[in-house]
């Protein structure tokens, strides 16, 4: 039986979020607006044509340029447009992917794997000619980021990590279980921090106009709840091995345990973690102007 919208979409927990005030922004207004300055296109990485935009200048003009992955199910219209694409491009050059079944970019046969995905950021580096860059990922780009830091150090200038933990036990413990399939309805206290319906028919929205594929909105988002429900995590040996300037940051009321994100920061040299006020997993990348002048400290930090 097809999963229905709501079942689906409780379960996406890590991957995406929910804010019922951003997700009745867009469905209300359709898609953000779009910037003014934009270019981009396809790279072909490992046999799937993955889709990139450019905002702010090219990106080997000469300024380290700033990757931008969204959160799961959502795209660069609906994750980055409305705030951080336009404020952050008055800074660094702009370089927003859209990973493996997520907006523009289709699907590969097989599973999801985490650490392809981060290749294929990898891959359209390669493509761009970009040697070096800042990486901001939220949720499950927060992951794809991450996983690019281990796996490809000398492309990584600095990490944003931006509601996202090691493993799913990181989590608050009621939404691990959902995630994993261990329950099956939420609690009312849980509920407020789901994804709302109109969250999940802007995502669905968006798929359906820009996806090569359309049809396969489900079996890209079952595939995804599958290699989240089943993602072991990194090791504290893997994110030792990070050399680059990384940020952290989280709501106050976001998916992430408070706990569990400080002892990421703990684990990974020279860290540093915020934790932003009255924030929400989905509100958090609305915070543009808190979160870009932490990040330039942090990249102007020795």
């Amino acid at each position: 039986m097809k999963p229905t919208p709501q079942g689906s979409s409780r379960r996406l927990m890590l991957a995406g979020g929910a804010s019922m005030a951003a997700g009745l922004a867009m469905s209300d207004k359709g898609f953000a607006m779009e910037t003014k300055t934009k270019a981009g296109g396809h790279a072909e990485v490992d046999g799937l044509s993955v889709y990139y935009e450019l905002h702010g200048g090219s990106p080997t003009s000469g300024k380290t340029p700033m990757v931008l992955l969204p959160g799961g199910v959502m795209a660069i219209d609906t994750a980055f447009t409305a705030d951080i694409i336009p404020r952050f491009s008055k800074t660094w050059p702009i370089i927003a992917i859209e990973p493996q079944g997520h907006g523009h970019t289709g699907d590969r046969e097989g599973p999801f794997r985490l650490e392809r995905m981060s290749d294929d950021v990898a891959g359209v580096l390669k493509h761009l000619g970009v040697k070096q860059a800042h990486l901001f990922g939220h949720s499950l780009g927060g992951m794809i980021a991450t996983g690019v830091a281990i796996r490809h150090p000398a492309l990584v200038a600095s990490l944003t990590a931006v509601g996202t933990t090691f493993n799913l036990d990181g989590m608050l413990p009621e939404l691990a279980k959902l995630q994993r399939g261990e329950i099956k309805e939420p609690s009312a206290e849980l509920v407020p921090l789901l994804p709302t319906e109109a969250d999940f028919a802007a995502w669905q929205a968006n798929y359906n106009k820009h996806n090569p594929k359309p049809e396969t909105f489900f079996p890209v988002l079952e595939k995804l709840n599958a290699m989240l429900g089943s993602w072991e995590g990194w090791t504290p040996a893997q994110l030792g091995a990070i050399r680059a300037k990384t940020l952290l940051a989280i709501g106050d009321n976001d998916f992430t345990r408070i706990e569990h994100a400080a002892e990421m920061k703990r684990l990974i040299p020279g860290a540093q973690l915020a934790v932003l006020p009255g924030t929400t997993h989905m509100g958090i990348i609305e915070r543009g102007a808190w979160l870009e002048p932490l990040i330039a400290a942090r990249i102007a930090a020795a």
